[in-house]
């Protein structure tokens, strides 16, 4: 279950306050980046609507909301948790239609939250429209998803949109840091991971500090060697090297226009990002960012890897040639 540590209090503060009113939908759309924020603010929303207190903030400890946030309530169910699979299965849907439809067993509200709701196909999405279109009473449909538009028109436009910012990069640090990733990595992680915590935790726990630095390392002292060790890579590492190309370019870009470091990605490399837009001025930098921003979408359409590879090499040492 998702940690309250990451719900979005004010946003909360919204919602809740349709808990009992008559203006509250029975189908919501929560979209944001963040992927544990919007699963604990419908976590935060179930708990408000079933409280057998009547209590709409956190602090409940009854049983139901004891039980909400272990997931054994039968009044509330998830949907799409697998989240390594590509779609939600449409046998998920149907149990949704069949659950819709029966009384709520001890609760108040009966809640359906679909996770990662963007895995939705066409046919899954179908069999939900009847469902959107008319709901039974006593009800509450939760959609959780990056953005409105990925699913169709004829179910978004029958719910709410409800944002949940991303996190603040402070807030990622400090959940980092007490995690026990060491200060100097927290503070690159979360600049780099744009206000999304999983992908800052995903970077964290497959060691991608110590290798980007690897990388660099390689890239300033070796950049021949650097790129001939991807010859035999596959096309997923080849976007990776090139998404992490065009991050570090964006850095030398923000560092050569401003001369400050608060908003540079790899703070911890200050002094080489120095030395490289010493030697590289900023619209040679521009051009060079533009490139690489080219060469990653050909790799999208299945160009040629190794012509590709070694279009990036020529240009990048063209460009920071002593």
């Amino acid at each position: 279950m998702p940690s309250f540590e990451l719900l979005d209090e004010k946003v909360f503060g919204r919602l809740v306050k349709q808990v009992g009113s008559e203006r509250r939908m029975s189908t919501y759309l929560v979209t944001g980046p963040e992927p544990e924020r919007k699963k604990a603010l419908a976590l935060a929303f179930a708990k408000a609507l079933n409280c057998s207190e009547g209590v709409r903030d956190l602090s409940c400890s009854c049983g139901v909301c004891r039980r909400i946030e272990a997931g054994t309530h039968p009044d509330v169910r998830w949907y799409g948790r697998d989240e390594e699979t590509n779609s939600i299965k449409i046998s998920e849907i149907r149990d949704f239609k069949n659950w819709l439809h029966l009384k709520a067993f001890e609760g108040k509200v009966k809640v359906f939250i679909f996770n990662e709701a963007e895995r939705l196909g066409p046919e899954a999405q179908n069999a939900l429209l009847k469902s959107i279109e008319e709901p039974p009473p006593g009800n509450v449909i939760l959609f959780l998803l990056p953005h409105a538009q990925l699913l169709f028109d004829t179910i978004s436009s029958r719910a709410v949109e409800i944002r949940v910012p991303a996190c603040s990069t402070e807030r990622i640090r400090e959940l980092l840091v007490r995690e026990g990733v060491l200060i100097e990595q927290a503070e690159c992680l979360a600049r780099m991971s744009q206000g999304h915590l999983t992908r800052a935790r995903k970077a964290a726990s497959e060691g991608w500090f110590r290798k980007k630095n690897e990388w660099l390392e390689d890239l300033v002292n070796r950049p021949g060697a650097f790129f001939e060790s991807f010859e035999p890579a596959s096309r997923e590492a080849m976007g990776s090297l090139l998404d992490f190309l065009i991050e570090w370019l964006r850095d030398l870009l923000v560092f050569s226009a401003s001369g400050e470091a608060g908003q540079v990605i790899h703070i911890d490399r200050l002094e080489l990002i120095q030395s490289m837009t010493a030697r590289c001025d900023f619209q040679s930098l521009l051009e060079l960012f533009d490139h690489m921003n080219q060469l990653r979408r050909s790799i999208d359409d299945y160009a040629n890897r190794k012509l590709v590879l070694t279009q990036v090499g020529m240009c990048w040492e063209r460009s920071f040639r002593s």
